[in-house]
């Protein structure tokens, strides 16, 4: 991105941060008093609950999104240490909600290691993972692996999905760039900021068979 595009961005999450983050806050807390307040001898009605609960979910999501916002338009510094990789993948593989369609494999190398930030590195592996859940709407697989090379160590994502369309391959780790009814677009494209500050790099595209794989590639 031009050094312009990426100051245009910086401001208006600078905006986006504070003038959306207030209200939503005054939001949540009128829900959960309003919550408080209807809820007698213990119970409450289901349906105002449901309806109060999609509130608070609601409102989870965009301030996660403004949070995605704030962090891609900042410069971005890594802590890197020496770590193995199989441990952070199984981290990443036992948080992720899988559906019962979806079936998970790993296929773990032999002792992987790069020099990671273990947050940061968590993150991207799990927007990879995200990608992979939802693409697998009606079900299918989903294969984690870990392999290294004298120069890299490598951590890919298949998925037995759709695939990519053509005409997103190219836009594919774009910011702001999503085929997705919801959503910012920028979960590939924070994956690959997070691998430009470990001088690592990404990759990402249609499998032979069919289905999607992407990959995050570090200096072993």
């Amino acid at each position: 991105m031009e050094e312009d595009q990426i100051a245009l961005i910086r401001r208006i999450a600078s905006v986006v941060g504070h003038e959306l983050r207030n209200p939503l806050a005054v939001i949540n807390n009128s829900a959960y008093f309003l919550k408080t307040k209807l809820c007698q001898d213990g119970r409450l009605d289901p349906k105002i609950d449901k309806h109060l609960g999609i509130v608070v979910s609601e409102i989870g999501r965009v301030d996660r999104m403004i949070a995605d916002i704030l962090v891609f338009s900042r410069p971005m510094e890594a802590k890197p240490q020496k770590l193995p990789l199989n441990p952070l993948v199984e981290a990443a593989v036992a948080a992720l909600a899988v559906p019962d369609k979806v079936k998970l494999k790993k296929e773990l190398g032999r002792e992987p290691e790069a020099a990671v930030d273990e947050a940061l590195f968590r993150d991207a592996l799990r927007r990879f993972l995200d990608n992979a859940v939802e693409a697998l709407g009606e079900g299918g697989t989903i294969t984690v692996a870990t392999s290294v090379s004298k120069k890299e160590a490598c951590v890919t994502v298949t998925d037995t999905g759709p695939g990519i369309k053509p005409e997103f391959l190219p836009l594919l780790f774009a910011p702001f760039s999503t085929t997705k009814p919801r959503g910012l677009g920028l979960g590939l494209a924070m994956a690959k900021k997070i691998a430009a500050a470990h001088q690592g790099r990404v990759e990402g595209g249609n499998r032979p068979g069919g289905g999607a794989v992407f990959s995050i590639m570090l200096p072993a």
